[in-house]
């Protein structure tokens, strides 16, 4: 079954694609011709066919799990027909843009306070360029109070909601030699699930400490310190995270 990070791993990968400038891309291709438009009919906007393909590409079924569409109005009706549109992001949503959310398509990998982290096609590379009909595949960041956002559609992943984890007794931190443990893993796992792409291997090491600095700091409520206490561990696992 898929889970959400399935799909975020496949969109990172593929962050730096360029089209030639005729939305002739792999995604149209896969997707297929649509008639009227130029290039065989495979020269239309693509940012909804880049992540009807990622949701293929990570094994969901085509108006099961997703809907195969290159049309952003379509997908935020297919969402909403099935009750699975919200105001509330979570990594592996599609967000949508522009009046109705008919105009842009993207997939949020990850989620702050105050934040969302998108990865979209036929955009550009940053927030004062063009947010759709760009030339290729970025990652980029957009405030959750932007105007621009209509809302976001959840695709159907396997996902199971388990009771969040008790403080392990102990404060978790860089030590020579490094810390180690179940606990340390729930930690990475839960940071890899906001974005973070931490290796899952328990243990503690300077990446998982720099995951944690850049989760203290989002939170805006947390000592930015690089250990984890009672505070920063009930923020990960007790909704600080966002991503629920």
């Amino acid at each position: 079954m898929t889970s959400p990070n399935d799909a975020i791993r496949i969109a990172k990968r593929e962050i730096g694609f360029r089209e030639s400038g005729t939305n002739d891309t792999k995604y149209n291709r896969w997707l297929g011709r649509i008639g009227g438009y130029p290039h065989g009919g495979y020269g239309y906007p693509w940012c909804a066919s880049f992540q009807s393909w990622i949701a293929d590409e990570a094994g969901m079924r085509a108006n099961v799990d997703y809907p195969r569409t290159a049309s952003c109005h379509q997908g935020v009706k297919w969402f909403k027909d099935r009750g699975r549109f919200s105001r509330t992001p979570r990594p592996g949503d599609w967000v949508f843009y522009g009046p109705n959310g008919a105009t842009h398509v993207e997939l949020v990998v990850r989620v702050t306070g105050t934040t969302i982290t998108t990865v979209g096609g036929n955009t550009s590379g940053s927030l004062g360029g063009r947010y759709y009909n760009g030339d290729g595949v970025y990652e980029k960041a957009i405030y959750r109070s932007n105007p621009r956002i209509h809302g976001y559609g959840r695709p159907k992943y396997s996902e199971a909601s388990p009771k969040p984890p008790a403080h392990p007794g102990r404060v978790l931190e860089l030590r020579d030699p490094y810390m180690s443990g179940d606990d340390v893993k729930a930690v990475q796992r839960r940071l890899d699930r906001l974005g973070s792409s931490l290796t899952v291997d328990g243990v503690y090491g300077p990446r998982t400490r720099s995951a944690v600095v850049a989760f203290q700091r989002e939170n805006g409520r947390l000592a930015v310190d690089g250990e984890v206490g009672p505070k920063t561990w009930a923020a990960l696992f007790n909704g600080g995270g966002n991503d629920r």
